[in-house]
């Protein structure tokens, strides 16, 4: 049985905001992988960001695929009532790769669907992560991770799932090296048929209680989650049985 590895969702977002440098370097010291996303704006920068628009974290009403750099790298970013006296700022996307690469650490990058947006967008993604060993892409969009295979075609492209899909329509994926859902749609059926389609999977939105914890199928290659210290103990008491 291959290790499992526990990647903490957009960082340790329950130590510091998500998909900050705070977060990042949290997880470091937790010694686990990094699950982040990534958006390019309209100049074609890619920057570290979870939502398609600014409202949530920078309080203004536009999409990152809209905005030019210039302007983005001047938004203070944080929760509605500690933003104005926030020092956090988007990062560079080229930045968290290469401080992860000298760290060793894996990542786990998801495209967001800002790159569908720009026309050379997958190019500037592949680029960028040419060089870097320890990682893979995930998207919820197929055609994306489509592109990135035929850009990186040695790399692991995972697709997230939304809500259960077809196997037929999963096995015409080729493309698809293995399997992102969520803790609710995971099954033994459903790893049955991934294991007929040699494809991996990882869970995410994983608490510690849930039957993937309790035996360990070979199929799971990884958990994503927000309680990253949590899962390590537990996953190192299920291998010690």
């Amino acid at each position: 049985m291959s290790e499992v590895k526990v990647y903490a969702h957009r960082g340790a977002s329950k130590h510091a905001l998500e998909n900050t440098w705070d977060a990042f370097q949290k997880a470091c010291e937790l010694q686990v992988g990094i699950e982040l996303d990534v958006q390019i704006t309209k100049d074609g920068v890619v920057v570290v960001f979870h939502d398609d628009n600014l409202k949530r974290l920078g309080g203004e009403k536009r999409k990152i695929e809209e905005i030019d750099y210039q302007h983005l790298k001047e938004i203070k970013i944080g929760k509605r009532w500690k933003r104005r006296f926030s020092d956090l700022e988007i990062p560079l996307a080229y930045e968290v790769f290469q401080w992860a690469k000298e760290k060793n650490i894996p990542l786990n990058v998801e495209m967001k669907n800002s790159f569908a947006a720009h026309p050379n967008g997958p190019k500037i993604l592949a680029a960028m992560l040419d060089g870097l060993d320890n990682f893979h892409i995930s998207s919820f969009n197929p055609q994306l991770l489509k592109e990135m295979k035929q850009l990186m075609p040695t790399k692991e492209m995972a697709l997230i799932l939304k809500k259960s899909m077809p196997l037929e329509t999963l096995r015409r994926m080729d493309w698809v090296d293995s399997i992102h859902l969520h803790r609710k749609l995971y099954s033994l059926s459903f790893l049955e048929a991934l294991h007929e389609m040699k494809k991996t999977i990882r869970v995410y939105g994983i608490i510690g209680s849930e039957a993937a914890m309790k035996k360990i199928a070979p199929e799971l290659k990884g958990i994503i989650t927000d309680h990253p210290e949590r899962i390590t103990k537990k996953l190192r008491l299920t291998y010690d049985r």
